[in-house]
């Protein structure tokens, strides 16, 4: 998936010159889309095949974005209710067989320099994933992504998963193990997938300030990156608990690029999500405990007595209200507390952060199209002044035929924060992105 783009450094806070053209790519981009014959959205094929089914049993407002049901079908393990306990027919590739590509073009006025446009293959994937025996399940996918939390570069992303289901539909408990994102984007009450192209910045940033010499502080934590670990979760009813374990990340913030543990040490998160309705309405309570580690002088490894240790906790929540003729207004919100313990031999000493943001869709039935607004802060060091980032984001996604999604997108970056890499201080940048996404 993408963010919201490079940084850029600029000495005052001014209109861009590049906002009219900005605008007018939007208006010719967004006609083009509603004068497309549109349809009704269907699933997504791989399940779809599977139970002959339309993409509304599972996906709201639009796919990849998941419904109660859809939630419900996940944490089961790709099965649902009338599955358990029931032997699974895997002849059948074409029911477990996917695939997805993603294409954009982008516009960024970086206010301090030549404004860019560029076209991108955001992500060409492959899936393969579906209950195989009475109690297990599995999914396995592989791609080729642009412009990931990684950075604007090319890279090869896998994940791989197993679970265990054990009980009733009302009562049952799981265990899922592999390299998989740990919260983010399988969360409920807005912590799931995206609706509109861009990662909400409050999970997909981090979220306190780089510390100072002599040392520099190893914590590049953000939910929306992968890790190897392990979880367990007891669901009853509309109600999940889970606990994780995992490896954590390493000095440079990933979780999958080096093979075994990073230290001795695991990370852990706790969380509860609760289903409050049929359409897609909930929310999550989270804690997260984890460590990190500086590289060693040598930069050959770790340096295990520089130890960082870190906690996330928050809340993540929405409502959905049906305000009659099938049109929907959805009303999201969160908030995260951060928590860093620095070394002693570290200066500035310990760091407390904030995030929060709150979020708006109306989904129109008809065109089918959805209106997304969106309003973060990231508070990287509270006690300091100008260490604040906040976005601005405004967008439209419609799905037509059975098969294509088109999402259009606008943020708006003012960024003063002066201590967090790689977001320079005074960063004031306009991002505008097109996006095609085609599944099979």
């Amino acid at each position: 998936m993408v963010t919201n783009g490079p940084p850029i450094t600029v000495g005052s806070h001014r209109i861009s010159r590049g906002v009219p053209g900005i605008l007018i790519m939007l208006i010719v981009v967004m006609m083009s889309t509603w004068v497309v014959d549109v349809q009704e959205a269907h699933a997504i094929p791989a399940w779809a095949r599977k139970y002959n089914a339309d993409c509304a049993m599972c996906h709201y407002p639009t796919y990849p974005r998941l419904n109660s049901f859809g939630h419900q079908f996940r944490r089961a393990g790709y099965r649902t209710p009338v599955e358990f306990g029931k032997d699974q027919d895997i002849t059948k590739i074409q029911n477990f067989l996917g695939g997805k590509v993603r294409a954009q073009v982008s516009y960024t006025d970086n206010e301090s320099s030549i404004d860019r446009s560029e076209f991108k293959l955001s992500e060409a994937a492959l899936m393969y994933g579906g209950a195989f025996s009475r109690n297990f399940s599995g999914f396995l996918k592989i791609g080729t992504f642009t412009g990931s939390t990684a950075g604007n570069t090319n890279n090869t992303n896998f994940t791989g998963k197993l679970y265990g289901v054990f009980g009733s539909p009302d009562s049952f408990f799981t265990v899922r193990a592999g390299q998989m994102a740990m919260l983010y984007f399988e969360g409920f009450g807005g912590l799931g997938a995206p609706t509109l192209v861009s990662l909400n910045p409050i999970y997909s940033s981090q979220l306190t300030a780089q510390s100072g010499t002599p040392l520099t502080s190893p914590l590049r934590h953000s939910f929306s990156l992968q890790q190897r670990g392990a979880e367990f979760a007891y669901v009853y009813g509309p109600g999940r608990f889970l606990v994780q374990v995992s490896n954590g990340l390493d000095q440079n913030g990933s979780g999958t690029s080096t093979i075994g543990d990073f230290d001795r040490r695991k990370d852990f998160l706790v969380a509860y999500e609760h289903i409050l309705d049929e359409i897609a309405s909930g929310f999550t309570l989270m804690y997260y405990n984890g460590t990190a580690y500086t590289a060693n002088a040598a930069g050959t490894g770790l340096d295990l007595n520089n130890r960082f240790a870190y906690e996330r906790f928050g809340v993540n929540a929405n409502k959905i209200f049906n305000l009659g003729g099938r049109v929907f207004l959805e009303i999201q919100g969160g908030y995260l507390r951060s928590s860093d313990r620095v070394p002693i031999q570290q200066t500035g000493g310990n760091i407390k952060g904030n995030a929060w943001y709150v979020e708006a869709q109306q989904y129109i039935p008809g065109p089918e199209v959805t209106f997304v607004q969106r309003y973060s802060v990231i508070d990287n060091n509270v006690p300091r002044e100008n260490t604040t980032r906040k976005d601005y984001t405004v967008g439209a996604v419609t799905t037509i035929q059975n098969w294509l999604r088109l999402a259009i997108e606008y943020t708006y970056t003012d960024n003063r924060a002066t201590a967090n890499p790689p977001i320079a201080a005074g960063n004031f940048q306009h991002l505008a992105l097109f996006e095609v996404q085609g599944a099979w």
